[in-house]
């Protein structure tokens, strides 16, 4: 039976952040059975997040999880197109290991755009364990805003926040990001030359350019352990991989 929804989540190293994730889920889970699978990637950990996913798997008894262990670290896009690729639900969600939410919202989002032929991508809000409402719905990434990330770490700039005011944002982040298998059919994959950032932003101006909407739902809500590597160390090897990224983003998407 093919499942209704598949929910792909990406892990390396965060093995307390991913089985929080997995215990908030277990109840629902095991009431969905085969109308939803989780296709779990694990993205070269080495502190035996594999190991202890596949204890929990055996104490839980649920049967509509699949791990895949990538061996080594692909970055965010290899990693995940690993999962998409795995997957086969008619409705495809790309979700953080470092987010809880109530099972029910995953079910709205699903049925959201399974009822909005017009959606791409939908989004729910995002909150930080505290309850303040993060900036996930932004604008387009420009230089400036990027090298003011750097300068003023963990600041939000007001056009960021503005955003958050509009149904159909420029891009919504990929912490939650779901869609219809069509639209997957219609843009392709994840861009695999990003190993980390903005892949998720590069996905959405995609699927603007096919013709779709990208959805912002203040409505429904999950919870983000927010935490952007990039800004505490900006020249390590994640930085410059970052940088690297955004130098192809900016050379394929000029400033609209």
């Amino acid at each position: 039976m093919t499942p209704r929804l598949s929910i792909i989540i990406l892990t390396c190293n965060q093995r307390d952040f991913t089985l929080r994730l997995l215990h908030s889920m277990e109840g629902w889970l095991r009431a969905s059975g085969n109308d939803v699978e989780v296709i779990l990637v694990d993205n070269g950990s080495t502190d035996s997040t594999s190991e202890s996913i596949r204890a929990w798997l055996r104490e839980s008894g649920i049967t509509n999880l699949r791990l895949i262990e990538a061996g080594e670290n692909l970055g965010v896009a290899r990693g995940r197109n690993l999962g998409l690729k795995a997957a086969s639900g008619g409705v495809l969600m790309l979700l953080d290991n470092d987010t809880v939410a109530d099972g029910g919202v995953y079910d709205e989002l699903c049925r959201y755009v399974e009822d909005t032929p017009a959606c791409g991508i939908a989004a729910p809000a995002l909150y930080s364990p505290d309850g303040e409402l993060q900036a996930s719905a932004k604008p387009y990434p420009s230089p400036w805003l990027k090298l003011r990330h750097v300068l003023s770490p963990g600041r939000e700039s007001a056009a960021e926040r503005a955003e958050l005011a509009n149904p159909h944002p420029y891009y919504v982040i990929g912490a939650c990001q779901v869609f219809r298998r069509d639209i997957l059919g219609k843009v392709g994959l994840l861009d695999e030359g990003i190993f980390y950032g903005p892949e998720d932003c590069d996905f959405c101006i995609r699927v603007r350019q096919a013709g779709f909407t990208i959805d912002y739902l203040p409505q429904l809500r999950l919870t983000h352990d927010w935490r952007r590597a990039t800004r505490r160390s900006p020249l390590g090897t994640l930085g410059r991989r970052h940088l690297k990224a955004l130098l192809r983003f900016w050379m394929r998407h000029p400033r609209p």
